[in-house]
């Protein structure tokens, strides 16, 4: 009897000591970290208390000031991005889905190769075409008679330049998730729909986008969170420029934790924990409006 009482506590127990070891521990040593004056490479340890989150929250200071420039700069990806990686990839996957689609296969297989590459590889190659002097697309706009753009070093092109980037990278695999959402989908809710005399506009409102609710909810809740991870993309492509406007939150705690002339790694952690309890609102936000449309429609 003891032994089959222990069995479930037992078969508990490798997850727990995983969450233990590479959540619960991490989560309190980062706390304590924030309390402190950190210098990485110097090895000193130094209580300061709260002093690192009045930084944050000191509105007349610089810190502050950049911390919420960064956040700003990151919300905005999220606001650029976000839809467009979602329309995209909501179209995409209606057209594999159709059955008049041939070679669906190679098609599928296409739009899915990108999401292979690594960040470094995409930014590179991104940075390539649209350098502002010798890239490829400011090439072809010269065929045309077009003048050279500064999508790489002025505002607004820098946003365009991130975001088409990301979407591209990212695109496929938001794509086939939500082709699993259509095919999941029965036939007969559209022959019904047919019947009742509803053309194709109005099955995609009244069939298809009620049917992909869940899988929706998914892969926007996933993307915005991917969003406030940016780091990669404006790093190597702009390099945060023009000036400050494409630094966002992720590249100014990793230039803060390991600035070359004074690490501040406590004042980083700060950052870092502010910022996951923003990311956490945001996403029990999300949810709430998904699942509270959800309620109301089966009212």
């Amino acid at each position: 009897m003891r032994t089959k009482k222990a069995i479930p506590y037992i078969l508990i127990l490798p997850h727990a000591v995983f969450f233990g070891v590479f959540f619960i521990f991490p989560l309190f040593k980062s706390v304590y970290m924030s309390l402190t004056e950190w210098g990485l490479f110097q090895g000193m340890i130094k209580y300061v208390g709260l002093d690192n989150y009045e930084k944050i929250f000191d509105f007349s200071g610089y810190r502050s000031e950049y911390f919420w420039k960064a956040i700003w700069v990151t919300v905005q990806f999220v606001i650029y991005s976000v839809p467009v990686l979602v329309f995209v990839a909501t179209g995409l996957a209606l057209m594999l889905n159709s059955k008049k689609l041939k070679a669906k296969s190679l098609h599928l297989t296409a739009t899915f190769v990108p999401t292979a590459l690594s960040v470094t590889v995409v930014a590179v190659m991104w940075r390539w075409i649209l350098n502002n002097h010798s890239g490829l697309l400011n090439y072809v706009l010269n065929f045309f008679g077009i003048g050279k753009v500064p999508w790489l070093t002025d505002l607004p092109w820098v946003w365009f330049s991130i975001v088409i980037a990301t979407v591209w990278w990212t695109v496929g695999w938001n794509t086939v998730i939500l082709l699993g959402g259509l095919k999941k989908i029965p036939d007969s809710l559209y022959d019904s729909a047919k019947v009742d005399g509803a053309n194709s506009i109005q099955r995609f409102f009244y069939v298809t986008l009620p049917g992909l609710k869940q899988v929706m909810m998914f892969v926007v809740i996933t993307q915005v969170l991917a969003g406030f991870g940016l780091f990669a993309q404006p790093q190597l492509m702009t390099g945060g420029g023009p000036g400050r406007e494409t630094i966002p939150i992720m590249l100014h705690i990793y230039g803060e934790a390991f600035n070359p002339s004074r690490p501040r790694m406590g004042y980083a952690t700060a950052m870092s924990l502010i910022t996951g309890v923003i990311v956490v609102s945001v996403t029990f936000l999300q949810y709430y409006l998904f699942t509270r449309s959800s309620k109301e429609d089966r009212r």
